[in-house]
């Protein structure tokens, strides 16, 4: 309950805010550069995220970039409620936009990386082949948002705009869900002990 209610304080001091602002430019560029995809390709890249992972997860073999590409995704994944907020890479108004950008961004140099590792090369250019076949028929590479020029750095970490939950409604609504839940329970079992 506590951190529900930490979620609708930090909804209500943002409710000033502007939708989908952009950053200062962070001072932590260090670790590897992720340059960002286009709006439309996340889209298409959202729906093969956990095979990449899984993926990842069956790779015999590791080197520094991989194990930088692989824990920056989980962790930036994590940091975004692991992709659990609603329309969060759909809707650019959301606050989950940019972090869903980052962990989506990581989880293509990911499986990018792993075409040139021997023991799931094969698998990761299949999956890679079938992920662009998917965007040209989708017709999504050509959809941009604000963040799809922003390059991301397994040094820093992106978490949500909390600030701009109020202002998106999908997102206030998914917060204020299990609020709702337990006060119509409450409300019930008064009404069944009258």
């Amino acid at each position: 309950m506590r951190p529900l209610l930490l979620l609708l304080f930090l909804a209500v001091l943002g409710a000033e805010a502007h939708a989908h602002g952009r950053r200062a430019p962070s001072s932590d560029i260090t670790g590897l550069a992720i340059p960002s995809m286009s709006h439309g390709a996340l889209l298409v890249l959202e729906d093969h995220f956990s095979a990449i992972l899984a993926l990842s997860d069956r790779a015999k073999e590791s080197d520094p970039v991989f194990r930088k590409l692989k824990n920056y995704t989980r962790i930036q994944n994590y940091y975004c409620l692991w992709g659990m907020a609603p329309r969060a890479v759909a809707d650019e108004e959301s606050p989950f936009n940019e972090c869903s950008h980052a962990y989506l961004s990581g989880a293509r140099m990911l499986l990018l990386h792993m075409r040139d590792m021997p023991s799931v090369s094969t698998p990761a250019g299949e999956l890679a082949s079938r992920i662009d076949a998917e965007m040209v028929e989708r017709g999504s590479a050509l959809v941009q948002c604000a963040y799809s020029d922003e390059p991301f750095y397994t040094g820093d970490f992106i978490t949500p705009h909390w600030e701009n939950v109020a202002g998106h409604r999908p997102t206030l609504f998914a917060a204020l869900s299990p609020v709702l839940a337990v006060l119509g329970l409450v409300a019930g079992r008064r009404v069944i002990r009258r």
